[in-house]
């Protein structure tokens, strides 16, 4: 009769070492999300924004007139006003610009200005 060993990693450890596994498996397809959305939300460098908006990624570094507050900016002849929200922290911000695009990424621009909402 011969006697043989045989190592046996008990059923406990190998869940562990397993879990240990997908756990790292997501944390990596996790990081790998966030570094994708951070490049895609990313403001283009083209962008100027040096009107100092906490996050509206403005393109012109000419602010817009405005009467009464800054919500109420007025455009140029032959500009349109566009406007959106960012979000900064808590707050919530206004951005506007003058452009003569269809949509707010198309310029040219003629001023931008931000506020708080």
């Amino acid at each position: 009769m011969t006697t043989a060993m045989t190592c046996v990693t008990p059923a406990r450890t190998a869940a562990a070492g397993e879990r240990r596994s997908r756990r790292r498996a997501l944390l990596s397809a996790a990081s790998a999300v966030v570094a994708g959305l951070a490049t895609v939300l990313k403001a283009s460098p083209a962008v100027a924004d040096c009107l100092g908006s906490p996050c509206c990624s403005l393109a012109s570094c000419e602010q817009c007139q405005y009467a009464v507050s800054r919500d109420r900016y007025t455009c140029p002849d032959g500009y349109r006003r566009t406007v959106w929200t960012c979000v900064s922290g808590s707050r919530t911000y206004g951005c506007g610009e003058c452009s003569t695009g269809e949509t707010c990424n198309d310029g040219p621009f003629a001023c931008s200005i931000w506020y708080a909402w």
